[in-house]
Parts: C-alpha cells; sequence; structure tokens
C-alpha cells in the first residue's frame, strides 16, 4: 500500500521567470561541475499562473536536476517558456542517452528510478507528477532529437 502525503497548497498568481531564474541560480554548482551550457528561452517577461510558488520550485528544481544528470559532461540543458493560447509551455530538455521505451511507461510510478542504488529514490518524478496534476497542469516527455528527453509542462494561463 502507498500512502501518499499531501502538503498544504498556498495558490496564488506568481511571475514564472523570476521562480526559474532562482531555481537555475540554485543549480549554477552543477551546471559548472559537468561543464554545461544553458540555454533559456522566455516568450515574455511577465509569464502568470495560479501555482504554489513552493511546490512549483520543487518541480522545477526536480525536473532540471534530473537533466542535469542525465546530460553529458559539456553538453546542453533548456529551459523555455512559452504561451500558447490559454496556456503556458514549460520545456526541459537534455542531451543523455534518453528514455527507453521498455520504461516509459513506468517513469511517473512511485519509488521506480533508474539511477544507480543511492543516487535515487525513485520519487522524484511521480511527486513532480502529483504537483502537476494538482495545478491542472500536465506533463509528457519526448525523445530530444538527435539525443536526449524533452519533459514539457503545460498550466492553464491565469
Amino acid at each position: 500500500m502507498f500512502f501518499a502525503c499531501e502538503m498544504p497548497q498556498e495558490m496564488q498568481p506568481v511571475e514564472l521567470n523570476p521562480i526559474i531564474e532562482s531555481t537555475l541560480k540554485l543549480l549554477t554548482p552543477s551546471f559548472r561541475e559537468k561543464n554545461l551550457k544553458l540555454i533559456k528561452k522566455f516568450g515574455s517577461d511577465d509569464i502568470r499562473l495560479r501555482a504554489d510558488k513552493v511546490q512549483f520550485t520543487q518541480v522545477l528544481f526536480n525536473l532540471v536536476m534530473n537533466a542535469i544528470y542525465y546530460s553529458p559532461i559539456k553538453g546542453t540543458v533548456g529551459v523555455s517558456i512559452i504561451e500558447k493560447g490559454k496556456n503556458i509551455q514549460i520545456r526541459i530538455s537534455d542531451e543523455g542517452v534518453g528514455i527507453d521505451s521498455k520504461i516509459e511507461d513506468k517513469i511517473f510510478e512511485p519509488f521506480f528510478t533508474t539511477k544507480p542504488l543511492g543516487e535515487g529514490s525513485g520519487l522524484g518524478l511521480s511527486v513532480v507528477h502529483g504537483i502537476i496534476s494538482s495545478h491542472k497542469g500536465t506533463i509528457e516527455h519526448r525523445p530530444n532529437k538527435p539525443k536526449g528527453t524533452v519533459f514539457i509542462l503545460v498550466f492553464p494561463k491565469l
């Protein structure tokens, strides 16, 4: 049996760019350690959505940390935000080996991990998925051409 603990949410209008910038700043040492290039693309300066700032930061931190982890040394990690109609789309990409088609339906399951023992709990993407769902959003992944993975998050605009 799996017990989920729900954190109380403080949903309020938030500006996305500063949250993403501060999350990326927290991860600067990890980018430097692997000599990774970060490519950021923000569609506009004032993209807002209704979110719990702490939980949203947790989602971004986890997805970017995974992108860093799976990226090769001197690889590129991309973070972009665009407004598409009534939605906001966030894309986080890496140039790692990608997600094997044999396991892609399991990646959001609690305790599933591809990381070596002691390096991952298998809870990251399951928590990310739960937070995104509670924010009325969706998450999916696609291959990043020519290699790697892109996670695509879609949220309703304010």
